[in-house]
């Protein structure tokens, strides 16, 4: 593979060098002797698979007339959030040979270091530089990887056969799922699979990978995780409080628990909704239900349907002491 990289860079070193017109935008070249990064292009574009984190993403390939040979200068691939000009760039590694293979992996995470949203379409900016300078940029589309967190366990809903999807918060970078358990045992794990999984060895809120399972008893739970820093809670809910509509995943035929903060006494949830509306109802019936009269972001007691008008992901915030709730679409 090497040898077959450093034939592949001398072979377009001749071409580049005998045309008078690049295919691609490169931008700003002062002479024939820059530094000059060939590939990838401003037509690189990928979806990150989290399945496929350690495979090879791409090869960057430059070239480098006052270096030919390699091995005497240090090369930095450096990425940028598009337009800012490499005011603030991270490295994607460094070399001192004419290319670097670079995981999908990598790429993922410098584009969510750069603050490219995860499952969005964003830009970054890369180049090449040396102790003599920088290279061409090209500009590559990137849609990061969203890992999938789930609980799994004979007190969740789906046993031990599959697991329950828990929701990101992106404003606090944790995991949450609001439900009924029953009496058992559960473990937290990644893209539904025993790939990688956290328990809890000590029972006593840290995770731990393949750690022992967690015991809990029949009832309703807010289980919020941060896979950062390796810790969870497990908040008996005090009142079953969730949302309801054909706006919502479940539509009118049941409601999804909120999330309970026992600090704030606030509930809150994140959900990809539809256009269409919902309500709040309280342990999965209609006897006390909330809409709003005013569509004022007040809640009145059986008020009217909240509109949705837009689809996509929100994050709702609501407190039933005050009346009152926010709604923000992320």
């Amino acid at each position: 593979m090497k040898n077959s990289i450093k034939l592949l860079i001398a072979f377009i070193s001749i071409i580049s060098f005998s045309c008078t017109e690049d295919v691609q935008e490169t931008g700003s070249l002062t002479s024939d002797t820059d530094l000059k990064l060939l590939v990838p292009n401003s037509s690189f574009n990928i979806i990150v698979d989290g399945t496929k984190l350690n495979d090879l993403a791409t090869t960057f390939v430059w070239t480098d007339p006052a270096n030919p040979t390699g091995t005497t200068e240090t090369y930095t691939v450096e990425a940028a959030v598009s337009g800012t000009d490499f005011a603030t760039p991270i490295a994607l590694g460094t070399t001192t040979e004419h290319f670097l293979d670079v995981t999908v992996g990598t790429l993922d995470a410098a584009a969510k270091n750069l603050g490219l949203a995860p499952l969005v379409e964003g830009l970054m900016d890369v180049r090449v530089s040396s102790s003599a300078g920088a290279s061409n940029s090209f500009i590559l589309k990137v849609t990061p990887y969203q890992p999938n967190w789930g609980i799994i366990g004979s007190a969740t809903p789906l046993g031990w056969d599959n697991s329950t999807a828990m929701s990101y918060n992106p404003m606090t970078g944790t995991y949450s799922i609001s439900l009924g358990l029953t009496s058992g045992e559960l473990k937290f794990r990644l893209d539904n699979s025993w790939t990688t999984n956290y328990g809890d060895d000590g029972n006593n809120l840290s995770l731990e990978a393949g750690g022992a399972n967690i015991p809990v008893a029949a009832g309703n739970y807010t289980i919020v995780a941060d896979f950062t820093n390796h810790t969870y809670t497990i908040t008996p809910i005090v009142d079953a409080w969730g949302i309801i509509g054909d706006a919502t995943v479940t539509g009118w035929g049941s409601d999804t628990l909120m999330d309970y903060n026992p600090v704030t006494l606030k509930y809150s949830i994140v959900m990809h909704m539809s256009v269409g509306a919902f309500k709040f109802r309280l342990n999965h019936d209609w006897g006390t239900n909330y809409g709003d009269d005013g569509n004022n972001l007040s809640l009145d007691n059986g008020g009217a349907n909240i509109p949705i008008t837009t689809a996509g992901t929100y994050y709702i915030t609501t407190d039933f002491t005050g009346l009152t709730y926010t709604i923000t679409q992320l």
